[in-house]
């Protein structure tokens, strides 16, 4: 487990872009070598073994190469199969680590303190004189709006956090894991501890500025005690009322979507040209890694708009199937256990996923954070008392949420056209 934690650090703290000395160090390769030995000699899982999530995600890699090739390879498709290969190997490392409950806790904490640790951090650099940040980053863009209303900027990270809204998937990823310390079956002390904590990651989500990051936040409380009550209908739309009502109780610049930047305008443009790709060529788009020169302005800030635009259809509906079956798994998982703060964990994953996707739904997302999430769901897969298959079922729910998805996209564009 210590080689997940010094993963994990040196993708959420980032030493090796700003403490001596271990800037410019490629960590990448000591850290993946070295667990892929650990997980060789500890012999818990034959890493030969495919499931069906690894085939899927073997056949996401590979459509992926095949997209560019069709469309023609270029500068970056080395460095992009390079990177998806990593997340291959990420995810199988993860997958055949995490063999425990106790070592599914033991990650979902380090998940939580590093997210507390950025929002410390956070919080630091927004209400701080100098304007710089641990790592000397300075705030981030800020809508003209907000900046006369007196707003210095909005917090960012450094690595692949360096923008505000994907700095904020720091908070939303580690806030159901904390949340689940608010209720049963944690004691009374924990409970109060994880209100306090919760507040904190509020408080530095608030910093992020980032709109996308405020709706993930509300979707994940609403998911959260969707799932943990087990609402009805009735109750699930009261409570989107509620949500609503606080939605528009929110600085203007959080909640409008038309602000003076056009950001919002901006990324429908880009939803539309990625509908255009797809619909140039269904089934493989136009090439991973061409969206912004297709565009010439952009990309997609949409992971699954992107995804579709440059992979195709059955690109996307790899990826789909991927999520699919990644939550397939918890949900297995939680009806199997009897444990009821393993239920709670696993549930925390599954909304953890679930807000990650929801964040992508505003920022394109496509990170290792992402698998390694995904990883942790493919673990549980091998505790369960009957593995999971892919049946007909499955390929047809999966299809269903492809076009599905693409017929709704397609909607909205026309409407907002």
């Amino acid at each position: 487990m210590l080689i997940i934690l010094v993963y994990l650090t040196t993708l959420f703290i980032a030493p090796q872009l700003w403490i001596e000395p271990f800037v410019d160090m490629r960590i990448d390769y000591y850290v993946y070598p070295l667990w892929a030995l650990a997980v060789f000699f500890s012999r818990e899982k034959n890493p030969l073994t495919l499931t069906p999530l690894d085939k899927f995600f073997l056949l996401m890699l590979l459509w992926i190469v095949l997209s560019m090739a069709v469309n023609g390879f270029h500068e970056r498709s080395t460095e992009i199969i390079i990177n998806y290969t990593k997340w291959l190997v990420l995810f199988k490392l993860v997958s055949m680590t995490v063999t425990s409950a106790d070592r599914l806790r033991t990650v979902a904490l380090m998940l939580v303190f590093f997210a507390l640790v950025l929002a410390v951090e956070g919080i630091e650099h927004k209400t701080g004189e100098s304007g710089l940040g641990w790592a000397g980053q300075t705030l981030g863009w800020i809508d003209p709006e907000a900046a006369a209303a007196g707003e210095p900027g909005r917090t960012r990270w450094i690595n692949i956090f360096d923008g505000p809204g994907v700095f904020c998937v720091v908070y939303t990823v580690g806030l159901p894991f904390v949340m689940q310390y608010v209720v049963t079956p944690f004691g009374f002390g924990t409970r109060l501890l994880g209100m306090g904590l919760v507040g904190l990651l509020l408080v530095a989500i608030y910093f992020t500025g980032s709109r996308g990051g405020f709706l993930t936040t509300m979707a994940l409380f609403a998911l959260f005690i969707a799932v943990r009550y087990k609402v009805s209908l009735m109750k699930i739309a009261l409570v989107g009322g509620v949500i609503g009502a606080a939605f528009m109780l929110a600085p203007s610049h959080l909640t409008t979507l038309d602000d003076s930047s056009k950001s919002t305008k901006h990324r429908v443009e880009m939803w539309i040209e990625g509908v255009e790709m797809v619909q140039h060529n269904p089934l493989f788009g136009i090439g991973k890694g061409n969206f912004l020169k297709y565009t010439s302005k952009l990309i997609a800030h949409n992971s699954s708009i992107e995804i579709m635009g440059e992979t195709g259809l059955p690109g996307l509906f790899f990826w789909i199937g991927l999520i699919y079956l990644s939550l397939k798994n918890v949900v297995f998982y939680v009806r199997d256990t009897e444990d009821e703060r393993d239920k709670a964990y696993a549930t925390a994953l599954g909304l953890s996923v679930l807000g990650y996707i929801a964040s992508s739904m505003f920022v394109t997302l496509e990170y290792e954070t992402f698998y390694f999430l995904l990883g942790l769901c493919a673990a549980l897969g091998f505790r369960l008392k009957q593995p999971i298959v892919f049946t007909e079922r499955d390929f047809w729910a999966i299809s269903g949420m492809t076009v599905g998805w693409g017929i709704l996209i397609k909607a909205f564009v026309i409407i907002y056209a």
